[in-house]
């Protein structure tokens, strides 16, 4: 058990701004207006109760259900993060899955890969500009160790139109008004990896995203049924946030609610591309691996700019350079269910 006086700095160093000596700020980095997020004005190391209050503000109350950190919560914390923790996450249960990996002609058997995928919770729905504006305006591009080491260097370029840190589109650190809870794009592939690690969790898995949108059921015969979209295997327009459907733009993260998954998550299908963890490897119709002549990482659900059907499914994964920053691409966090610490591990009452 770690000695209480560093209990708090060891788990929270790297996601807290106070806690660290953050880099030298731009003369026109964007200020904190009052009111807007009190989270973002770092309080003193020492104040656990204050702490506790801006992590459960940022909506970052994943970091308090570590098992490092529930032992010394009270019940009444303990509850309060968990709480939130079910509304803004959905269980996506332990099972098998089977990845597609091309899309195939009718008549074609697809070339797919089974995997068995631990159980999760999923994000209801994508990271909106209100949620990210809360990463920018707590430091989150100035705090080294959220950032993969060999793009940290770069971090100073991601930048939006007027040159603050934040996504591409918006301006002076802020999103453009009235899509607060639309989901965050002009964002690259480690923003919202840095993103992520900040709110305690990470990114999905293909295989993870797969299971929670297609909802895969086990037969008899050892094959596994699968949805070809979160509502069943027929494209319905009226369902997601897809080419002619839509007002040709991102919607907010809560519409189209007629096409959510099995599971209870939100626009799998449509309204934005979302970043997958893992590299995109795309194979030939011969199932041999494809040259990229740069690394690439997976997306997956389509956008509110996408024409085809066959790119809207389940199962249809498509790659993107992961520093490219496009009008269509967001995300949504993951969490192994595993690093969820129950009441029993030790909040106290």
């Amino acid at each position: 058990m770690l000695a209480k006086k560093h209990w708090w700095s060891r788990w929270t160093r790297g996601f807290w701004p106070g806690r660290l000596r953050p880099r030298k700020a731009a003369a026109d980095a964007p200020q904190v207006e009052a009111g807007e997020a009190a989270s973002a004005v770092p309080c003193p190391a020492h104040d656990t109760v204050g702490l506790v209050q801006t992590i459960l503000a940022d909506q970052r109350h994943a970091l308090l259900l570590r098992r490092q950190v529930v032992e010394r919560l009270s019940v009444e914390v303990y509850d309060q993060a968990y709480s939130a923790l079910e509304q803004t996450m959905a269980l996506i249960p332990a099972g098998e899955v089977e990845l597609e990996r091309r899309e195939c002609e009718p008549g074609e058997g697809p070339l797919a890969a089974r995997q068995k995928v631990e159980a999760l919770l999923l994000d209801r729905c994508p990271v909106t500009n209100a949620q990210f504006r809360r990463f920018v305006a707590g430091g989150g591009y100035k705090l080294q160790p959220l950032w993969d080491a060999q793009v940290w260097p770069a971090v100073d370029g991601f930048v939006d139109l007027t040159g603050a840190p934040g996504p591409r589109h918006w301006r002076n650190g802020h999103f453009p008004g009235g899509e607060d809870d639309h989901p965050v794009v002009g964002i690259g592939w480690h923003e919202a990896a840095a993103y992520a690690r900040w709110a305690g969790k990470r990114l999905p898995t293909d295989a993870e995203w797969v299971r929670a949108a297609a909802w895969p059921i086990a037969l008899a015969d050892g094959r596994c049924r699968q949805r070809r979209f979160p509502w069943g295997d027929t494209m319905d327009r009226g369902r997601c946030n897809v080419w002619g459907s839509g007002p040709g733009r991102t919607v907010s993260v809560r519409q189209f609610s007629s096409g959510v998954s099995a599971g209870g998550v939100y626009q799998l299908i449509g309204n934005v591309w979302e970043w997958m963890s893992n590299d995109f490897e795309p194979l030939d119709y011969d199932g041999t691996l494809l040259e990229v002549a740069l690394p690439m990482k997976g997306i997956r659900g389509g956008a509110f700019d996408t024409y085809f059907d066959q790119q809207a499914t389940c199962q249809f994964s498509s790659g993107e350079n992961r520093l490219a920053r496009k009008h269509n691409i967001g995300f949504r966090c993951a969490l192994s269910l595993c690093d969820v610490a129950p009441r029993s591990a030790g909040a106290r009452s």
